[in-house]
């Protein structure tokens, strides 16, 4: 996986397809820890770089289900998250 070609698909892209696909789930024991963290640095870096609060693995055109996000707690200080295959497990009106 080359990450230094990474970079944010939006609905213009010829690759837009990603945005609206169903995503697979991560695989971790076919992907090196190593290159995982990688992978994570450098999602973390491009969301931090266009000012965003999160950024799925499907918007840099991965088909992997992930995403990182950076968020306030309730005493001001930074958080980030790296969420690996999430669920919806709960729905309201």
């Amino acid at each position: 996986m080359n990450l230094s070609k990474l970079k944010i698909v939006t609905v213009d892209d010829k690759n837009k397809k990603i945005l609206r696909k169903q995503i697979k789930e991560l695989e971790l024991t076919s992907v090196k820890k190593k290159e995982l963290r990688e992978l994570v640095k450098t999602m973390r870096s491009l969301m931090k770089k266009v000012n965003g609060i999160g950024l799925s693995a499907n918007q840099v055109g991965l088909d992997m289900k992930f995403f990182v996000a950076q968020v306030t707690d309730e005493q001001g200080r930074l958080k980030f998250y790296t969420i690996i295959n999430p669920e919806i497990t709960k729905t309201s009106t």
